[in-house]
């Protein structure tokens, strides 16, 4: 569609040209036309020169090369469009007739400031449709972004809330009822803060946020799996303050827990960590299970991390898995991206203890 109408605009802009030059000149506009289509299709053809050379050179007001590399390319597209009527006479060697035609020509310098009217005129449209769609492209991003996010919300309700995970919980938690009513209490406080962060956060949160919900996940899996699931955490002050996807780190947190832990009679140890490191967030959860038949690479959780990520930061985040005899381990890798505000904005409960 695109062509199409490039197309339409030139052979108009032919049209008018004719009109023009035949109301000047005192003959038909039939006589007149095919000047008028070599003038324009001249013009339609370096118009193509002009929009690639749009895509090389980047709007830049600022930067003396752009205007050097565009006043370059106006001048040449001016000489070459007012040139355009004698291309004839120079494709078969006529130079004295063509340098004739260029001198009396009554309208040499017209041509001259319409060549250069023309280049600023298909520059002006090249840049403005590229940052059109750049804006569409970004906004197409987001709205993918939002969309998985929200997925992605779905996935570790049915990850971590599903039924199964849910009636082990509760079933815990009414054992405690009469063992131990105050911690089925906090028990149960703990089970409400994971379904308020699941359903209730932003585009973006504090990793020390995602920090709490992981470990309060975890807090879960452990009074479930018992001394079956050793875990140890880790996580620097730095990388703490800085800025994530929320649900970003739990999944893999789950994953470990699903593939690498649950379904071993002897249980495991699942390490996760947080640093920054060379001006990137680095997240690495790794387990201890058989990281050769693991199947959490394929799985529905770490899938929908790297389809978020790859909407969210334009390929400038990294998912890297490694499988050894005895352990996986998946590491992410971000760019930094630090709060504004005091850190936390809002205080952050402690760490469910159960």
């Amino acid at each position: 569609m695109g062509w199409i109408a490039y197309v339409i605009a030139w052979l108009a802009g032919a049209f008018f040209w004719t009109l023009a030059a035949a109301s000047s000149a005192g003959r038909s506009a039939i006589e007149i036309f095919p000047y008028g289509l070599v003038a324009m299709g001249s013009a339609a053809i370096m118009g193509l020169a002009v929009w690639r050379l749009t895509n090389r050179v980047p709007w830049d007001w600022r930067a003396a090369a752009f205007y050097t590399v565009h006043g370059t390319a106006l001048t040449a597209y001016s000489v070459l469009y007012t040139i355009a009527l004698v291309w004839p006479d120079l494709v078969t060697g006529d130079f004295a007739r063509a340098f004739k035609g260029l001198r009396e020509s009554p309208v040499l310098i017209w041509n001259l400031l319409m060549g250069s009217w023309l280049y600023l005129v298909v520059a002006g449209l090249s840049y403005a449709v590229r940052a059109h769609r750049r804006i569409r492209a970004q906004e197409a991003a987001a709205a993918e972004a939002r969309l998985l996010a929200q997925q992605a919300q779905l996935v570790a309700l049915r990850a971590q809330i599903n039924p199964h995970f849910l009636f082990n919980a509760l079933h815990t938690v009414g054992a405690l009822v009469t063992s131990d009513p105050a911690r089925a209490d906090r028990a149960l406080e703990c089970l409400g803060d994971l379904l308020r962060y699941a359903l209730g956060t932003g585009d973006e949160v504090l990793l020390a946020e995602e920090w709490k919900f992981t470990q309060d996940y975890l807090a879960f899996e452990q009074l479930r799996l018992g001394d079956r699931l050793s875990v140890r955490v880790e996580a620097d002050g730095a990388a703490l303050t800085t800025i994530v996807p929320p649900l970003i780190l739990q999944p893999l947190v789950e994953n470990a827990v699903r593939h690498g832990i649950a379904d071993r009679p002897e249980g495991g140890h699942i390490d996760v960590r947080a640093q920054v490191a060379d001006a990137r967030l680095v997240l690495r959860v790794r387990d201890d299970g058989c990281g050769a038949a693991h199947g959490g690479a394929d799985g529905m959780g770490l899938g929908s991390v790297r389809r978020r990520l790859d909407a969210l930061y334009a390929g400038q985040a990294t998912v890297s898995i490694d499988r050894r005899a005895a352990g996986f381990t998946v590491t992410i890798g971000l760019p930094l991206k630090l709060s504004d505000g005091p850190i936390p904005a809002v205080p952050i409960p402690e760490t469910c203890t159960l």
